[in-house]
């Protein structure tokens, strides 16, 4: 799968990378609001985008609802901070980062079949 993982982050970004990678997927990182917002108007299309808890609501609304303008099929995974956090995010899917990269795999497979 070809993912979009935004985070303000560079750490949790690069440790996402590094195990999607592992699990064979193509990783695109975005850690700016503006690059963030630009990445999913463009013509480039990924199959899922993952939204840390550690990127501002606000644009993060406004990301997800260009995203489903621009790409509409593209799958959209939030990744909390806590278990009974509730997102003010619209997602597809939710997931607590905790829960390790294994879940973060599981969830990607869920969304993608």
């Amino acid at each position: 799968m070809k993912i979009l993982s935004i985070s303000l982050d560079p750490e949790l970004l690069q440790l996402r990378r590094a195990a999607l990678q592992a699990a064979g997927h193509d990783i695109v990182n975005v850690d700016s609001e503006k690059e963030a917002i630009q990445a999913v108007q463009a013509p480039e299309s990924f199959d899922a985008v993952l939204l840390c808890h550690r990127f501002p609501g606000a644009i993060a609304r406004q990301t997800v609802r260009l995203l489903r303008q621009s790409h509409p099929d593209t799958r959209v995974i939030y990744i909390a901070h806590l278990y009974g956090e509730w997102p003010e995010v619209e997602a597809d899917r939710y997931i607590v980062g905790a829960d390790g990269a294994e879940a973060l795999v599981r969830v990607l497979q869920a969304v993608h079949a």
